[in-house]
């Protein structure tokens, strides 16, 4: 009997191949006709700020199957507000938001499809587990290494719109996604987008 979860991925699409300007082709991937399949109001990232509602974020996944289940590792904001501030370097004023400091809610689904909550784990970012980084942590990619999956992401030294050098890639560890284990940062140089390659590719 087929699940929940192939059907569904059978409903993707085959996505198509696309010509760049340069000559090079890349796959672009078809998009889910339903998405956002996650809302800020799905997981009650919502708040009122002088008796006006107000709708949080969550974006940027990471995923991967476990136990016949998919995981997903969003970023989740919430409670954030509206400022400006000037840029020296740039000679203007820019808006920002204050208190934008992220964390990843583990969120479970039969389907791909349809995501609760699990457990209400949370990786936070914001000081509570460690002193390496508080303001916020982002945008965590799922590798399976072995029977343990590393949770590679960015954390956040400075706060987000402000500082410049602010992004070290954060690393974590899980075999379960209940217990997580925080193993440090790469403080050597400005990051946010790594991920480590698991096996060799063509034999290097």
């Amino acid at each position: 009997m087929i699940s929940a979860l192939d059907k569904n991925i059978q409903k993707l699409g085959d996505g198509k191949i696309i010509l760049l300007d340069s000559g090079d082709t890349i796959f672009k991937m078809d998009s889910f006709r339903d998405n956002p399949i996650v809302k800020p109001q799905d997981l009650r990232l919502v708040w009122k700020e002088d008796n006006i509602p107000k709708i949080g974020a969550v974006f940027n996944a990471g995923a991967e199957i476990f136990q016949d289940k998919v995981i997903l590792l969003p970023r989740c904001h919430q409670g954030y507000r509206k400022g400006t501030f000037f840029d020296e370097r740039l000679r203007i004023e820019r808006s920002y938001l204050e208190n934008y400091i992220s964390e990843v809610w583990p969120l479970v689904s039969d389907d791909g499809i349809h995501f609760t909550r699990f457990r209400d784990e949370v990786i936070r970012g914001d000081g509570t587990d460690h002193q390496d980084f508080s303001y916020g942590i982002e945008d965590l990619r799922v590798i399976k290494y072995g029977r343990k999956y590393l949770l590679v992401g960015c954390g956040k030294i400075k706060p987000p719109f402000k500082g410049k050098n602010a992004d070290r890639i954060a690393i974590y560890s899980t075999e379960n996604f209940i217990n997580i284990s925080y193993h440090g940062l790469v403080e050597s140089f400005d990051s946010r987008n790594a991920i480590p390659f698991s096996e060799p590719i063509n034999g290097r």
